[in-house]
């Protein structure tokens, strides 16, 4: 089980993948909360250059990917 993030930052151009294992219940949760809403108050930043990656849902939804893995 796992959590695969794939982000593109428009800033910087940088192509950056992470991998993070989790339990069943962390994963639904997860999954249901990022198919809801996004925050944007809490910054979420690009590991290169440091740009805030959520300014809106649709600049998130724009430059990070999320895949599950069974």
């Amino acid at each position: 089980m796992g959590l695969n993030y794939t982000i593109d930052c428009r800033h910087c151009g940088s192509h950056t993948e992470y991998r993070a294992s989790t339990n069943r219940r962390t994963l639904r949760v997860d999954a249901e909360r990022l198919s809801s809403h996004i925050d944007t108050e809490c910054a979420m930043r690009c590991p290169v250059c440091r740009t805030k990656l959520n300014t809106s849902e649709a600049d998130f939804r724009a430059q990070v990917k999320i895949s599950f893995d069974a």
